[in-house]
């Protein structure tokens, strides 16, 4: 469906500059997606939408994603958003706080899962 014209008229350095002026760098990901256009640009497309939505201020949304690349266990995804929350001025004790949430949410939703599991093991 793609075609090398279509791949011409997408500005990938324009893309990667506005994700570095958002995250202060280009994390791995938008590297390696630069590398097919149109790609990058629907996922791009997609995280710029919610990143300008000012429903939430920007730091929140940056604990939020905290929270949930704790709960995956996702380290690039973890320290990406650590960082730019830092430059957003959140202080450690927040940056914590964003991950026990978020691990938590985790560990419970296990426990909830296994102890369904146990109850309908040994009956009633």
């Amino acid at each position: 469906m793609s075609t090398i014209d279509e791949n011409c008229e997408i500005d990938v350095e324009e893309i990667l500059d506005k994700i570095n002026s958002y995250f202060g760098f280009v994390p791995k990901i938008f590297q390696v997606l630069s590398e097919n256009p149109p790609v990058l640009k629907a996922y791009f497309d997609k995280m710029e939408v919610m990143m300008v939505d000012d429903v939430l201020p920007p730091l929140t949304k940056e604990f939020v994603s905290i929270g949930a690349a704790a709960a995956l266990g996702s380290s690039h995804c973890l320290n990406t958003h650590l960082e730019v929350a830092r430059e957003f001025g959140a202080s450690p004790e927040q940056l914590l706080l964003a991950i026990v949430l978020g691990t938590t949410i985790t560990e419970t939703t296990a426990l909830s899962k296994s102890l369904r599991t146990y109850e309908e093991f040994v009956g009633p």
